[in-house]
């Protein structure tokens, strides 16, 4: 693995203790590809503005000399994390989001290949998991010769299990074009497009529909799911919001985590509550083990709001 300075030429960046936020490693199934990820610092330590390059670096493919062969989706922030907020009554698109692990396939021409990547890998065992439930996609992509072109799916499988119990199989979720830079959101399938390419792969979709900002929030506080990944029309602004069903559900499988007060082991959706903790740490350190799980479960249901 090696680690450099972010610049324009496609290096890497390190931190100010010369530290890295982000890591380039060679496959070793496709030598000659390069998966870039930043580091779990940067969600510990909230870096995400030191550079716009760390937003792309979770799971996107490079060749050595830099060109991007696989590009899934832009960081997406959950709602209120960083100031991420929509208009309450803007129109917006809200897809459920399923409770799986993402994988990619792609066409990449210096492979003759169509790879399946996760986010931090070409070779491993979610990658193998999830060319289980992409074999029609494979076929698809090389039948129909859709090159310069990652399609992004959720895959749920039994030997993954997750919180929210969802049906196995493969969830088609996004497509995004690897040449250009076009703004985010313009390289991106409108749904109603996903819906008829996915009939074509033999996969499945998530339920989808389109409202304004402030029902999508008030759906949010009673459903019973992992929640939804919004994008507003006007705004371009593309969010998550996590259902209080779900988080509490995670909470309380992370609790003694979340009671050490420690983000190293748990997921950001818990970071805004954690530091909440750490601001009344001597009240909350006084309260028995009962007390801590209702407090936790009441805060991350009010956490649901415009």
């Amino acid at each position: 693995m090696k680690c450099y300075t972010l610049a324009s030429n496609n290096l890497f960046l390190l931190g100010d203790n010369m530290k890295p936020l982000i890591t380039r490693k060679e496959s070793a199934r496709y030598p000659g590809l390069f998966v870039k990820k930043y580091t779990k610092r940067v969600f510990y330590d909230n870096l995400w503005n030191q550079n716009e390059e760390l937003l792309e670096s979770r799971g996107h493919v490079e060749t050595a000399d830099g060109k991007i062969v696989i590009k899934p989706f832009t960081k997406i922030f959950n709602h209120h994390e960083n100031g991420t907020n929509i208009d309450r009554d803007e129109q917006c698109v809200a897809i459920r989001k399923v409770n799986g692990f993402m994988a990619c396939a792609t066409y990449v021409a210096e492979v003759d290949d169509v790879v399946i990547s996760t986010t931090g890998s070409l070779h491993s065992d979610f990658v193998k998991m999830a060319e289980e439930h992409l074999a029609s996609v494979k076929s698809w992509i090389k039948l129909n010769g859709s090159v310069l072109t990652t399609y992004m799916f959720e895959i749920v499988d039994p030997r993954d299990p997750h919180i929210i119990q969802e049906e196995p199989g493969a969830y088609l979720i996004g497509r995004r074009f690897v040449a250009g830079d076009q703004p985010y959101l313009s390289d991106i399938l409108n749904e109603s497009l996903l819906d008829i390419l996915a009939e074509k792969m033999c996969v499945k979709r998530p339920m989808w529909s389109v409202c304004r900002f402030s029902s999508i929030v008030e759906v949010a506080k009673h459903a019973k799911h992992e929640g939804f990944v919004v994008y507003g029309q006007i705004s371009r602004t593309a969010l998550k919001i996590k259902t209080p069903y779900y988080l509490a559900l995670k909470a309380a499988a992370r609790k003694k985590d979340i009671m050490r007060l420690n983000k190293q082991n748990v997921d950001e959706e818990f970071y805004e509550l954690i530091d909440h903790l750490r601001s009344i740490e001597s009240e909350f350190n006084a309260m028995d083990e009962q007390a801590r799980l209702d407090y936790m479960r009441q805060f991350l249901t009010e956490s649901v709001h415009i």
